[in-house]
């Protein structure tokens, strides 16, 4: 974001192969159960992106929602560590819910940030898939932060680019 509150959002899909991605939108309201009971707002935002469709779920590379708030995940082989199982007393994000997750229930980083430190990323494969081992960035209009799930917790980073 710049100093009039503009941001600027982008990333490539860098791979040489296509995973079937398309531009998936999930209205406002929409009733999605998350693998682990994960919580949301009584009203989720809409949300676009793109990404795919498996097991009858939306999957998000990256996505936006109606108040700006946008995320992307990109590649982290070698540095990302999730939990394999739910941890009793957060709350739990399955990995390739966590884009859906974070737009569907936040405005804002802030309110992101403010939720991340009760958060537990588990990583769950769909049948068919691999361990996406990700790391995020996520940015509105004032700010962004890169989130970074390693074997030593989670780590906020702020970004300032």
């Amino acid at each position: 974001s710049d100093n009039e509150g503009n941001m600027y959002f982008g990333r490539n899909l860098d791979w040489s192969f296509s995973y079937g991605e398309t531009i998936l939108v999930t209205p406002r309201g929409y009733r999605y159960d998350y693998a682990y009971g994960a919580k949301g707002k009584s009203e989720p935002n809409a949300v676009i992106g793109v990404g795919v469709v498996m097991a009858d779920r939306p999957m998000y590379f990256d996505c936006a929602n109606e108040h700006g708030l946008a995320i992307a995940g990109l590649n982290f082989p070698g540095y990302a560590s999730f939990a394999h199982e739910p941890v009793e007393g957060t709350e739990n994000v399955a990995t390739f819910e966590f884009p859906l997750w974070v737009a569907r229930n936040f405005d804002s980083v802030d309110e992101v940030e403010e939720a991340l430190k009760d958060v537990t990323l588990v990583s769950q494969v769909v049948p068919g898939q691999q361990e996406s081992l990700l790391h995020w960035f996520i940015g509105d209009g004032t700010r962004s932060i890169v989130i970074e799930q390693m074997a030593d917790g989670m780590h906020v980073h702020h970004d300032d680019v």
